[in-house]
């Protein structure tokens, strides 16, 4: 904070933290929590940013803030308070507090502040540290402690022992099984990898010298045991001429230690862990995993992911998720279905084969969702399906985070939402991004229904179409009245319109108004 980049800033909140252990400083722009998820964020890390995509959403502002503190990040410092985000809430300033979080916010209404000012002094002065201290294996034993159970992994260690080395670092066990890889830098490619135990296959001596693109690459060789009496070999790889042996020491010195105190949490690996990798982590590292399990992942076409309504007030505990987790499991082998479960966030996401008749899954995600209502009141389950990739499944996950919130307010009744309905949520977001009322163009389509009667209109009318998929006697289970009733005021709507609500291209554009009208209501009663 004695920084002349850092000197004119406020700490906001979280003062008990200032004593935090700093590693490096990171800029996080896209801080939705699917983002969040990712595990390059290893802790100990400033982090730097404007807020820009959660700027109006502080519940997602607290969510960040509780993330960050979650992976064991240092600090947090805010930018450009008073033009993206018209404030910091209080909300934000409690949560930091609880947590001992720092909350740092740079001069308010100064756009001419640059991250690369506090990037560049934070750096350096690490760098200087680094100069000095040579001596890095316990600090970062000290660091690994600090980090969650799912994240103390030996991808998480090797990770920061090459941002540390700036080494690329290769582990296998005795039987030449790898157990982890950490590229260094990393954008490092797959050729580059295959390169590398290209020579080590071929090779008895080390270290052993390659040539890569132009630039010639040395290898490295560290064995260790565990007092578990398990043999590793560390393999790392450098450019010629920055090999340091204090650094290849001390590295295995890290992995020996983190397996003699956490080797339980090391070695655990098994088909539910895929589900985070398949969402978070590089594709290769998923099939690898999953080839080493013997799991074929092709078949595995569709994913469920099941979560509280933003609506719902209660808050489930990892207890809950967990007990719905087993739960999940447990239906899917009764019903004959090959999948892999686990918890992700605050919600529970399964990934299962997809049967030949699309009805059978339908009824099954439907008896589910039927049957976690009555046990945790306010869960929603998301179908989506037609995955024929890694890529599809992170995409689609991304698509549920924008939208899952937009899609529950216009989907009130639905405990059942597909990636169409997310989509079409989205498509809603963006028809009235930064509107408060409806646009003249679906005003006009809803025109013909005003009148003494409009509010009952529209009403039944949104009803039936988006919540009760033109069914009559749910139409009227929904607004309790009897199914003639619905009838006769659908008729009555009918003739307004002067055509039939049931026929495409005409209900698309209607559905949408609907959807419009139900949305703008729903973010006016927020507000209140």
């Amino acid at each position: 904070m004695k920084l002349p980049s850092l000197r004119n800033a406020e700490v906001l909140a979280g003062h008990a933290g200032l004593d935090q252990y700093v590693s490096t400083v990171s800029v996080l722009e896209y801080a939705k929590t699917f983002a969040m998820a990712n595990p390059l964020f290893l802790g100990n890390e400033i982090i730097l940013t404007a807020f820009i995509s959660i700027k109006d959403d502080v519940d997602a502002q607290c969510e960040a803030i509780r993330r960050l503190h979650a992976v064991g990040e240092a600090a947090i410092v805010l930018y450009y308070v008073g033009y993206y985000m018209e404030n910091v809430d209080q909300n934000l300033v409690q949560v930091a507090n609880e947590l001992d979080f720092p909350l740092i916010v740079m001069p308010r209404n100064d756009y001419s502040l640059r991250y690369s000012d506090v990037i560049t002094e934070v750096l350096m002065h690490i760098f200087r540290d680094q100069q000095n201290e040579t001596r890095f294996a316990t600090q970062l034993l000290r660091q690994i402690s600090m980090m969650r159970e799912q994240q103390r992994s030996i991808s998480g260690i090797l990770r920061l022992l090459s941002d540390r080395c700036q080494y690329t670092f290769l582990l296998v066990d005795e039987d030449g099984k790898e157990c982890g890889f950490a590229p260094w830098p990393m954008s490092i490619n797959e050729e580059f990898r295959n390169s590398v135990y290209d020579h080590i296959d071929e090779s008895d001596d080390f270290p052993v010298t390659f040539l890569w693109k132009d630039c010639n690459y040395v290898i490295c060789k560290n064995s260790f045991a565990t007092k578990m009496k398990s043999r590793f070999t560390l393999f790392s790889i450098m450019a010629a001429g920055t090999t340091e042996d204090t650094k290849l020491v001390q590295a295995a010195e890290v992995l020996q230690s983190s397996y003699d105190i956490w080797d339980g949490d090391l070695r655990k690996r098994t088909q539910d862990d895929l589900v985070r990798m398949v969402l978070v982590e590089p594709s290769d590292e998923v099939y690898r995993l999953a080839s080493s399990l013997n799991l074929d992942l092709q078949p595995l076409r569709i994913m469920w992911v099941i979560c509280p309504s933003p609506a719902e007030k209660y808050t489930y505990s990892s207890a809950d998720r967990v007990n719905i987790k087993y739960e999940i499991k447990k239906y899917l082998r009764a019903n004959r279905k090959t999948g892999i479960v686990d918890t992700f966030d605050n919600s529970i996401v399964a990934f299962m084969n997809d049967d030949k008749y699309l009805e059978f899954d339908k009824d099954l995600s439907d008896s589910l969702t039927k049957y976690l209502q009555e046990q945790y009141p306010g869960m929603i389950l998301i179908w989506c399906s037609g995955m024929d990739s890694i890529a599809d499944a992170k995409r689609t996950y991304l698509l549920l985070e924008e939208n899952f919130p937009t899609a529950s307010s216009i989907y009130i009744h639905k405990t059942v939402l597909t990636q169409r309905e997310l989509s079409f949520a989205g498509n809603c977001c963006n028809t009235l991004r930064g509107l408060t009322t409806m646009p003249e163009k679906y005003n006009l389509i809803l025109k013909p229904l005003r009148g003494r009667d409009e509010d009952t209109a529209i009403d039944t009318l949104t009803t039936y179409l988006i919540d009760a998929d033109r069914n009559i006697a749910a139409t009227a289970r929904y607004l309790h009245v009897h199914e003639s009733t619905v009838k006769y005021r659908l008729n009555n709507i009918k003739r307004k319109l002067g055509y039939d609500i049931a026929e495409m291209p005409g209900v698309f554009s209607l559905y949408k108004a609907l959807a419009l009208k139900r949305l703008l209501h729903s973010q006016k009663q927020m507000k209140y």
